[in-house]
């Protein structure tokens, strides 16, 4: 019996409500897994609950994935060499926020939506880095982490900077700021020393790399965002 005060919602899916166009506009929703500050490929991704086998995403060697779906909440299946877990996101296009994650030993960033009437929309992408996301920096590991300054690897060839220190200064923005020594530019990779003297014990760094950064085919570096933790640190 149809409960008039209590009616009883009917499931459509969105994606096909979307190509008959009675429903809500598709999105590329797309993010970097990493383990490490190391880009995670071959990883396999599929939206959780989706009985469209299409869809579903193998990460490549920056660990980026693409999966086609509309706003709202949504959760990820992750399989990586038989290790499972799961991502909530919230799609907002064209931002999208990691709402969880059920393996911390992974961490995802670099989160996006785009409209699927676009294409697929390719960038430039980190495919390891140190400092990485989520990075916490101690006595204990200062050896094995930073001290040798900060290095970025990527997913192409860069178009070479005619001068490095003032195209560091323009794409490679840190908060609060530390005194930044020589820069390196060679191929996919880029290093710059950091005055160790300069680093602010227990304190939250955020560097955020910008579009400035190119490769040789043109592609532009999306705006990124790592986190890191400077803690107990007394060089």
């Amino acid at each position: 019996m149809y409960d008039l005060l209590n009616p009883v919602e009917k499931e459509e899916n969105p994606a096909v409500l979307s190509l008959l166009g009675l429903g809500p506009s598709t999105f590329y929703v797309t993010g970097q897994l990493m383990f490490a500050g190391t880009g995670v490929s071959g990883a396999t991704v599929r939206i959780s609950g989706t009985s469209d086998l299409t869809n579903v995403s193998t990460t490549d060697s920056a660990g980026r994935f693409k999966l086609i779906s509309s706003e709202g909440k949504m959760t990820l299946e992750v399989d990586v060499s038989g290790t499972k877990f799961t991502i909530e996101l919230s799609v907002t296009p064209p931002l999208v926020t990691l709402v969880s994650i059920s393996n911390t030993s992974f961490t995802v960033f670099n989160l996006g939506a785009s409209p699927s009437s676009l294409g697929d929309v390719t960038y430039l992408d980190i495919t390891s880095s140190m400092p990485y996301e989520g990075l916490i920096v101690a006595n204990a590991n200062y050896g094995m982490t930073i001290s040798s300054g900060f290095s970025f690897n990527f997913s192409e060839t860069l178009e070479s900077p005619s001068d490095a220190d003032t195209w560091r200064n323009e794409n490679f923005l840190i908060s609060p700021p530390l005194s930044f020594l020589s820069t390196s530019v060679g191929g996919n990779n880029v290093i710059f020393q950091v005055n160790s003297g300069s680093y602010l014990p227990e304190t939250d760094y955020y560097l955020t790399l910008l579009p400035g950064i190119k490769s040789a085919s043109g592609k532009s570096m999306k705006p990124t965002i790592i986190r890191f933790r400077i803690g107990a640190l007394y060089l």
